[in-house]
């Protein structure tokens, strides 16, 4: 294998793979890139066995083969030579020679018969996602994914088609969030996807300036398409659990207000909230919500803001940095809370929902000392 490619050429293509290579790993071949060059140019592979990606790259390329290359070496070396360098690389079995400017390096790397082989994509399955509207579903959902591993359908993002409404939920049983829009996915009926949020993640890096997304679900592999750029993630195994029983149906206390001001409001009570339980006193009352903090040793605070509400009063407790957390995937500067009892999951929603999509984030109530 022979090719020419410039370091700012080179550097890119690494920069799209470097995502998918492990840290550590059992397996050496893990921690290498698949380099494979043809006439077209080159492809680039890594993979960690549940997130792959491959991207294909211009080069000049003078003859074709393919070889394995230790990921942190190379790009060690790429990023230290200037953007308009041209870098000749020629592969004599495992041995990779780059010669640069005045110098050269020769990398060790492995067969590429041992690399792991990526799912068949099947084309005629697939469904487009505008980015734009992907990205906003994915940062409005992913963060209340799971992290505890003894819970694996919890780990992942659920991929759930409802009528022309694609929903994607994640829970970690202390918090939901539910991002849904409209569209033709056809392609996806009958089946529910749990994908790994880290790959929706590198998805989203990968899709800027990117018109659309495309999506194939391959076995148990979902595909997604982003120029010359396709990730493939492994599916989570295992049943997400009925979310819709968990959203309270009846909600007789809501208000609405503006939502940097609720959130400085949170910020400030929450200082003196305890490090572990981060709970704070949500105390709704007719035309304003107070919100308060005691805890022992440390201080307390309260501080109250006006709101559009004349119902009864309600007192709920909540961990501060959940509602912070949802909030801050609220596009609007107005937010409507919709309580039930001080038992039951509070509800934050944007006051106006924008036009053919859906966002709703659900808050755990925390007991109260005095309840």
């Amino acid at each position: 294998m022979k090719f020419s490619i410039s370091q700012a050429a080179l550097q890119d293509l690494l920069q799209v793979v470097v995502s998918a290579v492990p840290t550590k790993s059992t397996l050496p071949i893990l921690s290498n890139i698949l380099v494979e060059a043809d006439r077209e140019g080159l492809t680039m592979v890594s993979t960690d066995l549940d997130l792959s990606i491959k991207t294909r790259g211009e080069a000049q390329v003078d003859r074709e083969g393919s070889i394995t290359i230790p990921a942190k070496r190379i790009g060690e070396i790429v990023r230290e030579l200037k953007p308009d360098t041209e870098i000749k690389v020629s592969v004599s079995g495992t041995k990779v020679k780059m010669n640069y400017g005045h110098g050269s390096s020769t990398i060790i790397g492995l067969d590429p018969e041992d690399f792991p082989q990526l799912p068949q994509i099947d084309a005629e399955k697939m469904v487009s996602l505008p980015t734009d509207v992907f990205e906003r579903a994915v940062k409005r959902s992913a963060y209340a994914v799971s992290s505890d591993e003894t819970r694996q359908m919890l780990t992942g993002v659920l991929f759930q088609l409802q009528g022309n409404m694609l929903n994607l939920v994640s829970t970690d049983g202390h918090r939901l969030a539910k991002a849904a829009f409209q569209g033709d996915f056809k392609g996806l009926e009958g089946r529910d996807l749990i994908i790994p949020p880290k790959a929706l993640n590198q998805v989203v890096r990968l899709a800027s300036g990117n018109p659309k997304v495309n999506l194939t679900v391959s076995r148990n592999f979902a595909v997604f398409e982003v120029g010359t750029t396709t990730v493939f993630s492994r599916l989570i195994d295992g049943n997400f659990p009925n979310y819709e029983q968990v959203i309270p149906k009846e909600n007789p206390h809501r208000f609405h207000l503006d939502k940097e001001e609720f959130m400085g409001a949170i910020r400030r009570v929450s200082v003196l909230s305890d490090h572990v339980t981060r709970q704070i006193k949500l105390a709704l009352k007719p035309e304003r919500v107070e919100l308060s903090v005691s805890t022992a040793d440390v201080g307390e605070g309260q501080e109250a803001l006006p709101v559009d509400y004349t119902g009864s009063e309600i007192a709920v407790g909540y961990n501060a940095s959940y509602l912070l957390e949802a909030l801050r995937t609220i596009p609007s500067n107005k937010i409507e809370m919709r309580l039930n009892t001080p038992t039951s999951p509070g509800i934050l929603v944007p006051a106006e929902q924008e036009k053919e999509e859906d966002l709703l984030c659900l808050v755990m109530p925390l007991r109260l000392p005095d309840a």
